[in-house]
């Protein structure tokens, strides 16, 4: 059967007519998994808040944390913070993991309730200090979702030895975690 020109029209006009409901099909099946990846990738289900308070809650009641621990009688006060015993590294390997690149901690001892104000700063450690090197600058960018860092700050109110003597003052918080 030999096809004439119209018939051959016809043909390819029958055959682009029926591949619209393809192309619908297509746009409605990538519609649909776009959804899908944003319904199971956004960020309603942030945990690092969370995380931030629990690494918190172990520096202040934790032992090898930022409590004051007396040697003689073997007991542990959280809400007391001695100076001459607060250390970064010793920070660091109580709390040690291998590749610790999940959270870092700026951790800020003062006799002031607001955060960075210079004049009653009494001791300043670090927790994890070289992520919390890299990641001090990305926090300026305000990089939104994967690749930036998320910023936890939290100023609670402590007792703290300065030579043997029992002070009040504030420790602050600023807890940095990578995004993603």
């Amino acid at each position: 059967m030999k096809l004439t020109g119209k018939s051959r029209k016809g043909i390819l006009s029958f055959n682009f007519v029926s591949m619209i409901p393809r192309f619908i099909f297509l746009v409605i099946m990538l519609v649909s998994v776009a959804t899908l990846f944003n319904l199971f990738l956004n960020e309603k289900f942030q945990i690092k808040d969370i995380q931030a308070e629990v690494f918190v809650s172990g520096l202040i009641y934790g032992h090898g944390g930022i409590g004051y621990y007396d040697a003689l009688t073997g007991r542990y006060y959280p809400e007391i913070i001695d100076l001459d015993q607060l250390e970064g590294s010793s920070l660091d390997q109580a709390f040690y993991r291998e590749d610790n690149y999940l959270i870092a901690a700026k951790i800020e001892v003062s006799k002031v309730r607001n955060p960075g104000s210079n004049t009653g700063i009494k001791k300043v450690v670090f927790f994890n200090k070289e992520w919390y090197d890299n990641w001090k600058p990305f926090l300026k960018l305000r990089l939104p979702g994967i690749g930036g860092i998320h910023e936890y700050k939290k100023t609670l109110p402590v007792m703290y030895r300065d030579e043997g003597i029992l002070r009040s003052g504030y420790v602050h918080f600023q807890i940095l975690q990578p995004r993603g």
